[in-house]
């Protein structure tokens, strides 16, 4: 595979080549078809250089844990956000469902956003059925922090993929990397999950601002109510969004991450 001058390759996971076979168990790829969908975010300590996580995909399971690390919604809104912006379909799976009594706070607002939610459990097998379901004849991205057990849910949907997992570190809370890079796994059922490595944080790459807000479908769907079509829905007179989010109409939960987000892309193009 040819390098690109940073040392990456010209290849992602999920890309669809052309090989011509030069040895028994050797090939040289003479084409890169055009891809039909991708999936970006910002390379980490680049900020200004593109780093495309897959290839001709056709939805992202976000993966989050109930327990061990706790449920925090920042992630899940980032990554659905670029979903969004990439036309792809999203749904949201809350691992480690064993671990406490009731379902997270919060996974309601989800649901009626339209994005599915599934609870699982590697341990118990609780929520596999409906996952392996999901997952069958789609090219599926498993994004998530480290430690939320990508890997053991993996396992457990497909043993023949015997993926190598590690625990929760005790001392800080968070999880440790066992993915180190994205890779295709093809599954026996059918379809392909490209799983990437667990993530600290989770950048718009190539988002406008003024874009952020039709991102999340919470408040795209009040925003055209608001008194001027440039409302950034943080201090300005007659904001529609301001007011859903005080009568409850939207979880405070997601505002905040819209608020963190806007900061974000604001500050990227700053800099850029």
């Amino acid at each position: 595979v040819d390098l690109l001058p940073d040392g990456g390759t010209v290849l992602e996971p999920g890309d669809r080549v052309r090989v011509r076979r030069t040895g028994p168990d050797r090939g040289t790829v003479e084409e890169v078809e055009p891809r039909r969908s991708t999936l970006s975010r910002p390379a980490i300590g680049r900020g200004r250089v593109e780093h495309v996580m897959a290839a001709n995909v056709d939805q992202v399971a976000v993966v989050t844990a109930a327990e061990d690390p706790e449920f925090t919604p920042g992630l899940v809104d980032r990554v659905l956000a670029v979903v969004e912006y990439s036309h792809l379909e999203g749904l949201l799976v809350v691992n480690k469902i064993d671990l406490v009594p009731h379902p997270p706070a919060g996974l309601e607002a989800y649901r009626a956003l339209g994005y599915p939610v599934l609870l699982t459990s590697a341990v118990t097998g609780a929520g596999l059925d409906a996952l392996r379901a999901r997952l069958a004849g789609r090219v599926t991205v498993v994004a998530g922090h480290s430690g939320v057990g990508k890997s053991s849910l993996l396992n457990a949907l497909d043993p023949a993929l015997d993926r190598a997992v590690r625990d929760v570190n005790a001392f800080t809370g968070r999880g440790t990397h066992t993915t180190t890079a994205a890779e295709w796994i093809p599954l026996t059922a059918g379809g392909a999950v490209i799983d990437t490595a667990g993530v600290r944080e989770f950048g718009l790459w190539g988002i406008p601002a003024r874009d952020v807000s039709w991102l999340f479908r919470d408040l795209a769907r009040v925003a055209p109510g608001c008194r001027y079509p440039d409302c950034r829905h943080r201090t300005e007179p007659g904001c529609a969004v301001r007011d859903a989010v005080g009568r409850g109409a939207i979880a405070a939960s997601r505002y905040e991450s819209y608020l963190r987000i806007l900061e974000d892309v604001e500050e990227r193009a700053t800099d850029s």
